[in-house]
């Protein structure tokens, strides 16, 4: 059977356990055809997945809850780093001081732009600050956080630490990390595995067979990293960097090789999004997401 994952966007580092999978023969000793999928948008993935076009796709654990559909079943959370808003240092005193400033982000609706405002109206309340939804402004851009910041915008959204993080420190660009622990909200800069529902109950061991497959890469890229790394730029057909390689490094720490379907590692994720009044969705609704 031939297996289709459909990456959130663009392949990059995140997906390196799928790579190294195929790459290393995982796969196939698993008795898995695998093809992966770049989609056009961020949402077609999920789509195409409900649909039953394909079998698994990666995601935040957000786009669950944005778009929660009863045939969503997530295999676990393999992949999660910090993240949130990384803010310019010479733009800190501007909320301070009553002044308005841009952020620039890869995807701005009012969902996205809830959340962003929400971890920097929080992080600003730890001192005592109280900013207003007026002061920040979502500029939709590309990827390429860091290109805007120099370019002028004070702030970016939806940034992973394991990319633009480690960008940001091979620039020297003074910044403020926004994150989970700074400004206290429930982690969501991660990756899940998602699996159509009636597919997987239909294919319970096929899906069985493709999570051993994944943690078993995993583990490969904890034990033999520089193959990883060798096998990425391979598949990838790019050239080796400083900062592609510390990118690469950051991201190998950050996957989960005993990786589970169970509601109560994303469990807080769903509080913090109900608690700011972006989504509506009964817990007992979530848990059906989830195998245990």
């Amino acid at each position: 059977m031939k297996l289709q994952l459909a990456i959130e966007w663009f392949l990059n580092p995140d997906h390196l356990p799928f790579i190294i999978a195929q790459r290393m023969g995982i796969f196939e000793k698993n008795g898995i055809e695998f093809e992966l999928i770049e989609p056009d948008e961020h949402y077609d993935g999920l789509s195409e997945l409900l649909a039953g076009n394909i079998a698994f796709a990666t995601n935040e654990p957000l786009h669950l809850i944005e778009q929660f559909h009863e045939n969503f079943l997530s295999l676990g959370m393999y992949f999660e780093t910090q993240g949130g808003v990384l803010l310019k240092a010479s733009s800190y005193d501007k909320l301070k001081n009553g002044e308005t400033i841009t952020v620039t982000t890869p995807v701005s609706n009012e969902t996205t732009n809830t959340v962003g405002f929400e971890i920097i109206r929080r992080f600003y309340a730890q001192e005592g600050v109280e900013v207003t939804r007026e002061q920040v402004t979502f500029v939709p851009n590309g990827f390429e956080h860091l290109k805007y910041m120099n370019e002028g915008a004070d702030a970016g959204w939806l940034y992973f630490y394991n990319f633009e993080g480690v960008e940001a420190a091979h620039e020297g660009m003074e910044v403020l990390y926004l994150d989970a622990e700074n400004a206290r909200f429930a982690n969501f800069s991660a990756l899940d595995i998602f699996v159509n529902k009636p597919f997987y109950h239909q294919n319970t061991a096929v899906c069985e067979a493709f999570v051993s497959a994944i943690k078993e890469a995993i583990l490969f890229i904890r034990d033999y990293p520089e193959i990883a790394m060798r096998e990425y730029y391979a598949y990838t057909e790019s050239e080796s960097s400083p900062l592609m390689d510390d990118i690469l490094h950051a991201t190998m720490a950050c996957f989960n090789p005993i990786f589970a379907s169970h509601y109560e590692k994303e469990l807080p994720i769903l509080e913090f999004f109900t608690e700011i009044g972006i989504t509506n969705l009964d817990v007992e609704k979530f848990k059906t997401a989830f195998l245990v």
